[in-house]
């Protein structure tokens, strides 16, 4: 048994298994959750971008102020395009109206 780790390839495999395990946690702890987040992201900007075309069109059925009394129906809308909860679809369009 011995003779096996007075070889200096077994003691460089053995070396380089252990780097390649702390890559992996590394890689498991930090670069992981970066990627999940980013597609979050991508996806949040999905919905925020439909919210803006959803408040357009009320803009557009609606001329007057009077579309702000129909922010139901475009989160309604929402909520069918995106496939979101309601909560995530109100919050969007809160947040569409705000920026007009």
């Amino acid at each position: 048994m011995e003779e096996i780790f007075n070889q200096p390839t077994s003691i460089i495999a053995i070396i380089i298994s252990l780097v390649s395990l702390a890559l992996a946690q590394l890689v498991r702890k930090y670069i992981v959750p970066y990627l999940k987040i980013g597609n979050r992201k991508i996806y949040a900007q999905y919905i925020l971008l439909m919210a803006d075309e959803v408040t357009d069109d009320l803009r557009k059925k609606y001329p007057e102020k009077s579309w702000l009394k129909h922010l139901d129906e475009a989160v309604d809308s929402l909520m069918e395009i995106c496939k979101v909860s309601k909560n995530v679809a109100s919050r969007a369009v809160r947040a569409a109206t705000v920026r007009k």
